[in-house]
């Protein structure tokens, strides 16, 4: 594990992985084109001003346009025997560096898969990586001594390290990030045409599907200009399915629709299902789901949670508590391996809880 870390750029990412490393004594040093970043990350005790001290490895936290100048100049004035960036876009910043005349070797180009969707230093969270993927990336040249670095840091930060080569990593970040942040804006963008009044009839979810529309024009103007040719294709792609679908809704039978519906909704289901609810776990439809219904009232959540430990049964993951503030009770689902479900459901309703198996 590095010693000495220096992070060029103090927004969001930058802060947070100061603050990471802090938290398991790390001695992290700071810089941003910003002053103003720098001072605000410091206060929140994710290190200090760096000013040109030598590092044992240097993160870039800055923009992917702006990876290959800032990852020369550190290495042009021998700061750091190793170095990571953070970019969520990958094989343009490794062309750019090599026009650059960066040293490839020192080099380990790597993404954290953490965020939100507010940036800069004041955002920063010592947990922001806690259990996330931190994709490894490093090409041909790059040599051992980086890439444990980079490993190390991620694991220090409490994330979990992953490998993928720059193409791919890009052509999944095209679907799985850099297009849901554009259907979140595009959805957003449609509220202002509805008449005044109208938009607070918006449900939870339009406030979900949205809630990436406040993130940072500049910053997303960078990573999609930077990773044109993956989002291009995902975007053609999902723009021909919405086209057959009001295609449908404009002429079809009734039948039809009901089958284009149908078809579209299962595709939708599969896909999600896939989703692993933990980093690097199973996919969520290889649990088993658990419903209980918790009153509202204090002590609810602990005495279930004890209950359920004492009898030796493994929670694999919990889902968010559903509850409407004007309810007497709310929901809570617990994930479990398949065949503990059933039993624990018999358990739970013997013991007096009201519980289901989720289907």
């Amino acid at each position: 594990m590095p010693r000495r870390v220096g992070i060029v750029g103090s927004g969001l990412i930058g802060a947070s992985i100061g603050l990471a490393l802090r938290r398991a004594g790390v001695e992290v040093l700071l810089r941003d084109t910003d002053p103003e970043q720098v001072k605000l990350a410091e206060a929140m005790g994710a290190g200090t001003l760096w000013q040109g001290e030598h590092v044992d490895h240097a993160v870039i936290a800055v923009p992917a346009h702006a990876i290959a100048p800032e990852l020369r100049a550190v290495q042009r004035a021998g700061l750091a025997v190793t170095a990571s960036d953070v970019a969520s876009v990958k094989s343009r910043p490794i062309a750019e560096a090599v026009v650059a005349g960066a040293d490839l070797t020192t080099w380990c180009p790597a993404h954290p898969i953490a965020g939100r969707e507010r940036g800069g230093a004041a955002s920063a969270q010592a947990d922001l990586f806690a259990e996330r993927t931190w994709v490894l990336c490093p090409i041909p040249q790059t040599d051992a001594a980086a890439v444990a670095a980079t490993e190390a840091l991620a694991r220090a930060c409490g994330a979990l390290p992953v490998r993928a080569t720059p193409d791919r990593h890009d052509e999944a970040m095209a679907a799985l990030s850099h297009l849901p942040q554009v259907v979140a804006s595009l959805l957003a963008a449609a509220a202002p045409r509805l008449a005044p009044g109208e938009v607070a009839l918006a449900g939870q979810g339009f406030r979900d599907t949205t809630r990436l529309a406040e993130s940072d024009p500049a910053l997303w103007s960078s990573i999609l200009e930077g990773n044109r040719g993956p989002v291009s294709a995902h975007a053609r792609r999902l723009a021909a399915e919405l086209g057959a679908l009001a295609d449908a809704l404009d002429h079809a039978s009734e039948a039809s629709v009901t089958k284009v519906v149908t078809d579209l909704m299962e595709r939708g289901r599969t896909g999600r299902a896939q989703l692993p609810s933990k980093a690097g776990g199973q996919a969520a439809r290889s649990w088993g789901w658990v419903g209980v219904v918790l009153d509202d009232r204090p002590g609810q959540l602990a005495a279930l949670l004890t209950t359920v430990s004492g009898w030796g049964v493994n929670l694999e993951d919990v889902a968010p508590f559903e509850h409407s503030l004007e309810a007497p009770a709310g929901v809570l689902e617990l994930a479990v391996a398949p065949d503990e479900a059933g039993p624990l459901v018999d358990r739970l309703n013997a013991a007096g809880w009201v519980a289901y198996r989720r289907s």
